[in-house]
């Protein structure tokens, strides 16, 4: 007959393996899931054939452009003070 000590920590190993198998499997599942994540990006990803401000001066070309103002620069704000 065992004793109860011994019982104690037969139970403490198996549940420390069971966390490292537990452990272990997730990891293994998170890795996979990594993996699979990256290949569907790079398959998936698309070069664009032109620029967003290409694409915009295309859209606006038929109605004679946009003029934009740009108005003058102010000088910077004096930063707060915390004191």
């Amino acid at each position: 007959m065992m004793r109860k000590i011994d019982l104690q920590q037969q139970a403490v190993r198996l549940i420390g393996q069971l966390s490292i198998e537990k452990l272990k499997s997730a990891i293994d599942y998170l890795v996979y899931l990594q993996d699979t994540e990256a290949r569907n990006v790079s398959s998936d990803h698309e070069v664009p054939s032109q620029d967003l401000g290409t694409a915009i001066h295309e859209l606006f070309k038929p109605f004679g452009g946009v003029e934009l103002e740009i108005p003058p620069r102010e000088p910077m704000r004096e930063p707060p003070r915390f004191d």
